[in-house]
């Protein structure tokens, strides 16, 4: 009996190595994931963050670290609502193609087909006098940041003085929190901010140069004039519908409010985004300062301007869902969102040697495109396809390993960025677990 017994548990001993290790939450180990970022919760770097990753359709690492209020200790949730900032761009990329799709424009269109302004707009020079334009611009320009248009803190000089005086910001951010101003969007819609932009001269010749830049928002008035329907309409009806992404939206809805997270800003946040630190915080270097409380959100007020450039309020599982799409090569649980023509078009390097970013980046149609991961110093697959919003929060695809990532967290300005770091963690644990299934021979 007790040989018999000997030999089962040997049975069991040997069959824990053969036994092929399914891909779920269970088997892999993202501690090392979890200790850095809890560490920096710790250190009152950040308030709190929700990872999710998500590889061979299945989501293998989900965990809400820190807080959705750090004074009053709310722990952040699966369900939390962020401001998701610059991750509408993608949103309003996916947007653009589908307005492709159903022939509403073309990316070569001049952008004052639709927004006439748009062709008597100036270039500045160094001199600060003005030049015609060469070529008009175009769709594609919005699209890759190659237009000539900018942000108040992509540029410096006269035209930084220019958007900040003439106040070209559609989004609820820092910029709209100095002193003489209201933290409010000022404009009737998207398309009457459209129109003030005409009037403000180009950082340089359309697609000379890559500026980070506004030139999202305007596809926003864009794809209302070709569609006529509303921006948010649009998405709606085309995107969030189709992705069941419930939860995003440009205005919170009263009945889920309750899950609004806290925004804060790094007291360098202030410096960098050209806005006069706050009365109470001047002698002081607190890491992280409240801007925006769930208790009487900016995103609660009524919309008036649908921003395609920074605007969204999302969840996690909601990007998630997106970003599944995307992997899918434009296809959803069986349906199909893009086509695969636009798809391509999306994700595919846009620029040349003239106005490329740096050696190993490339721009797709509102996203980022990984070339060469080992120049940019990321283990992610080449070809990968990324972007990130001004709160931190950011998401990647990458088709090489069939992953899709997104991280949410919410401040604005940091004293380091944490994207090679998560990274190198996430892989590290991915190699780890496929070395161990092809040992095991399987």
């Amino acid at each position: 009996m007790m040989k018999f017994q000997l030999k089962i548990l040997t049975i069991l001993f040997l069959l824990a190595f053969v036994i092929p290790i399914n891909a779920n939450e269970d088997s892999y180990d993202f501690s090392s994931l979890s200790k850095f970022l809890q560490k920096e919760v710790k250190k009152g770097r950040y308030p709190g963050f929700l990872t999710l990753i998500q590889k061979d359709g299945k989501i293998i690492y989900s965990e809400a670290l820190g807080y959705n209020d750090v004074k009053n200790k709310t722990s952040l949730k699966r369900d939390s609502l962020f401001r998701i900032y610059s991750m509408t761009k993608p949103v309003t990329g996916v947007a653009l193609m589908i307005a492709v799709d159903k022939g509403l424009l073309k990316l070569s269109d001049p952008v004052s087909k639709f927004i006439p302004e748009f062709k008597n707009t100036k270039v500045l020079l160094r001199n600060n006098k003005t030049e015609n334009l060469e070529r008009e611009i175009t769709l594609l320009d919005l699209a890759t940041h190659t237009s000539g248009l900018a942000y108040t803190f992509s540029v410096k000089g006269k035209l930084q003085d220019i958007y900040l005086e003439e106040k070209i910001y559609p989004y609820f951010a820092l910029d709209s929190l100095n002193n003489d101003l209201k933290p409010d969007k000022i404009y009737k819609n998207i398309c009457s901010f459209s129109k003030k932009v005409a009037s403000v001269p180009l950082a340089h010749q359309p697609g000379e140069k890559w500026t980070y830049s506004i030139g999202m928002d305007i596809l926003g008035c864009v794809i209302e004039k070709a569609s006529n329907k509303s921006f948010g309409d649009f998405l709606k009806a085309n995107i969030f519908e189709p992705l069941n992404m419930e939860d995003t939206f440009f205005r919170v809805p009263e009945d889920k409010r309750g899950r609004m997270t806290n925004l804060y800003a790094h007291y360098n946040a202030f410096r960098a985004f050209n806005v006069d630190i706050p009365k109470d915080l001047k002698g002081k270097k607190p890491k992280m300062y409240l801007v925006d409380s769930p208790e009487n959100s900016l995103f609660y007020k009524e919309v008036k301007v649908e921003d395609g450039g920074s605007g969204l309020v999302s969840t996690a599982d909601d990007y998630l869902n997106f970003a599944e799409m995307l992997l899918n090569k434009g296809v959803y649980k069986g349906k199909r969102i893009i086509s695969a023509n636009s798809f391509n078009i999306l994700i595919s390097d846009q620029l040349d040697e003239n106005n490329s970013i740096f050696p190993g980046l490339g721009q797709g149609i509102t996203l980022g495109v990984v070339l060469d991961s080992k120049k940019i110093r990321l283990n992610r697959g080449d070809n990968s396809f990324f972007w990130g919003g001004a709160a931190k929060t950011k998401f990647w695809v990458d088709p090489k390993n069939n992953l899709t990532v997104v991280h949410m967290t919410q401040l604005i300005g940091t004293p380091r960025d944490l994207t090679n770091q998560i990274d190198k963690r996430i892989y590290r644990e991915i190699n780890r677990f496929e070395k161990l299934n092809k040992k095991s021979g399987y």
